[in-house]
């Protein structure tokens, strides 16, 4: 038997790819949701209540979905579920979450139609304390994750010295905001800016120093 939460939120997922914010009415999600209107307005009071609970939805998927710097080592390098293990190679965990941020799964056609009702919703932080606290969530993580994860990486001498974590975890959020705004606007596709940030992150990489040979007497 399904979750009628669970059925809202994909619901909601749905009605937002095909009305956006801005004209997103209850009607319309309890449409989605094959439900009465009345049933939906029992589990929330308005539009705007509905959006929190969603955006509560997408954060919790979304820190399970990308993770953080931690994860079960598996194999030297690896986690159990395949994925980079940050204290073996942090460099490879840094770009691993990059990519998962950038390019959420399952999205089909609708990827660009929900990056733009999402983008709808971001254009409400500035004068709504309750949407602007749970976007602030989004950037907060995805801040923390690639700061912790470029200090992890200059104390194992895989990131230049003088590298300022602050300043690449800056960077980092600046161009996942701009690949997922060009995205909406432009249709641009996410991986040339993805390939701009390899660039970047590239050239922080501690060169190798290769061991001189020796010299047979």
């Amino acid at each position: 038997m399904s979750d009628p939460a669970d059925d809202i939120m994909r619901a909601t997922y749905d009605a937002l790819c095909r009305h956006g914010y801005a004209d997103l009415t209850m009607r319309h999600i309890a449409e989605a949701a094959d439900c009465s209107k009345a049933s939906l307005h029992y589990h929330y009071e308005s539009k705007q209540g509905l959006m929190l609970a969603f955006l509560d939805y997408l954060f919790e998927r979304f820190t399970e979905r990308v993770g953080g710097v931690d994860g079960e080592g598996g194999v030297a390098g690896e986690r159990a579920d395949g994925s980079a293990d940050a204290a073996a190679d942090p460099d490879a965990r840094l770009r691993e979450f990059v990519d998962d941020v950038l390019h959420p799964p399952a999205e089909g056609d609708t990827a660009r139609e929900f990056r733009t009702a999402l983008l709808e919703i971001k254009a409400q932080s500035p004068y709504d304390d309750a949407f602007g606290e749970r976007i602030a969530a989004f950037d907060d993580h995805i801040y923390g994750t690639v700061h912790d994860l470029v200090v992890a990486g200059i104390d194992a001498g895989v990131y230049r010295e003088g590298t300022d974590p602050d300043e690449v975890a800056r960077f980092v959020l600046a161009l996942v905001d701009g690949a997922q705004a060009r995205h909406v606007v432009a249709g641009e596709d996410v991986d040339a800016l993805q390939t701009a940030l390899e660039t970047y992150l590239d050239a922080l990489v501690q060169p190798t120093v290769e061991p001189t040979p020796e010299v047979s007497q």
